[in-house]
């Protein structure tokens, strides 16, 4: 099946240009049609676009989704790090673990093996809509900024093509498609980190369920928001920088011939395209970008998420009073605690995403 670099498989989840055949008789009074004139192929019947945008969006949905399950294990280890000091019973033992190996161990011995999954069922749930959200408004803050008769995804590929998307564009894009997608699916991320972090033995949910129940009746509906200042500060330079980075280093791939052979022809229309690899490298150093600068808040966003269950009220800590006391106490260390099994997991996200979104795209007829 053919390749496409993630930006360009980000628009098609609602870029609406297809190649139906269509019957404009209706829209023209029945007037007879010269048969020299020729159909506009961005055309589609309304029904036909729908479903187009739900196949689509479904395959962006899912991709997501099989990505976050085959990296769940370093994301889980990566919280159990950042929030370990909140959690833990000795006070000489401020890391979860002094490497990698050792703390997958520990997670196993203490739950065994399908514990590296534990809290991945509502990560799903939330990577599902969040990654359908954050395309859709991505490509709408495109249309938006750019018009919506912007190039698609083929012209925009090609070599020749001098017209190309302005990095502010990606950049407001990015950011606008990164804070709705995270105000949006927010509750479900916060339950996943509760869960994830629950010690074995100790829990205090019972599952998703039940874990919007209690926060709603004991933290009211506000509760389910926790952390929600410093998650934005999160998402939004996040997505910002991944956008801008990719896209800049596509075009550069692209013009470059030092990438020549790594480049993808297409079979019909003799184009060249990103390859597999170049789709990797450009979105593993977008993804390693993004990480390093944002983690700090991610470690935040994650402490302040957890904090209801193991302070009373009057003890819980403002995002700024989080981060003074993080580096008071930690040091600038302390924002980087599980940054090492975050990055390892940016090759196979990337990895697994393309794939499965090609294959899903390939069953599905996906335009």
């Amino acid at each position: 099946m053919g390749r496409q670099s993630p930006e360009s498989l980000v628009r098609r989840l609602t870029h609406h240009v297809g190649s139906f055949d269509t019957d404009d008789s209706d829209d023209v009074g029945h007037q007879p049609i010269s048969t020299n004139s020729k159909p506009d192929p961005t055309v589609q019947p309304p029904n036909s676009r729908a479903i187009e945008a739900l196949k689509q969006l479904f395959c962006g949905g899912m991709a997501g989704s099989v990505a976050k399950t085959v990296t769940a294990p370093l994301s889980r280890l990566t919280i159990l790090y950042q929030v370990h000091p909140m959690v833990t019973t000795k006070e000489n033992r401020p890391k979860f673990s002094m490497s990698l190996r050792g703390g997958f161990a520990k997670i196993i011995e203490r739950g065994g093996v399908l514990s590296l999954w534990k809290g991945n069922g509502t990560s799903v749930l939330h990577r599902f809509p969040f990654s359908a959200i954050n395309f859709y408004c991505y490509e709408g803050m495109l249309d938006i900024l750019n018009g919506p008769q912007r190039l698609s995804d083929e012209d925009e590929d090609r070599m020749d093509n001098t017209t190309e998307i302005s990095t502010i564009s990606r950049l407001i894009a990015g950011a606008v498609a990164g804070c709705t997608a995270c105000v949006a699916c927010y509750p479900l991320d916060l339950v996943r980190t509760r869960l994830t972090t629950q010690l074995d033995g100790q829990e205090h949910y019972r599952g998703i369920t039940d874990a919007f129940v209690k926060i709603s009746k004991s933290e009211g509906f506000l509760g389910l928001y926790s952390g929600i200042g410093p998650t934005l500060m999160v998402a939004v330079p996040s997505f910002s920088i991944s956008y801008v980075v990719y896209g800049s280093l596509k075009e550069y791939a692209l013009e470059d011939e030092l990438f020549y052979n790594l480049r993808k022809v297409d079979a019909v229309s003799g184009e060249e395209k990103l390859g597999f690899q170049l789709t990797l490298m450009c979105g593993a150093a977008s993804g390693t970008l993004s990480t390093l600068v944002t983690f700090p808040f991610d470690t935040v966003r994650r402490r302040m998420q957890i904090q209801s269950l193991h302070f009373a009220p009057e003890e819980r800590l403002t995002g700024v009073q989080m981060i003074r006391k993080l580096l008071k106490k930690d040091g600038i260390k302390g924002f980087y605690r599980g940054l090492t099994p975050e990055v390892l997991k940016v090759v196979p996200m990337v990895g697994t995403m393309f794939t499965t979104y090609e294959f899903l795209k390939d069953k599905l007829n996906v335009s």
